[in-house]
């Protein structure tokens, strides 16, 4: 905190461990944030007929709330997903810049 922890040095083999830690964590966040991506587009496409205007409007009261409510949820799920990728890139981020950069 304001700079005024010790600027340790790693040596290259916690470099290496380190970076092939990051490497194995943003590809499982990416994934997770790709599928709850993918989960949102599926659910709003599910959302459409229901619209007015459309073939199953007639139905929107009995089922097309409930896809809306659902939606919803998987919207913030993929938010939430979405900030856990940003937040693993900036860890990794100040944690290369208090130890120096490995590569």
């Amino acid at each position: 905190m304001f700079n005024v922890e010790p600027q340790e040095q790693w040596n290259a083999n916690e470099a290496a461990e380190f970076e092939e830690y990051v490497q194995a964590r943003h590809r499982k966040m990416r994934r997770a944030a790709i599928w709850a991506g993918a989960a949102l587009l599926l659910n709003l496409l599910c959302i459409d007929p229901f619209l007015y205007g459309h073939s199953l409007h007639r139905y929107w009261d009995t089922t097309g709330k409930y896809l809306l409510l659902l939606a919803m949820a998987v919207f913030l799920w993929f938010v939430l997903r979405v900030a856990f990728v940003w937040t693993s890139w900036q860890s990794a981020r100040d944690t290369r810049r208090e130890f120096g950069d490995p590569l």
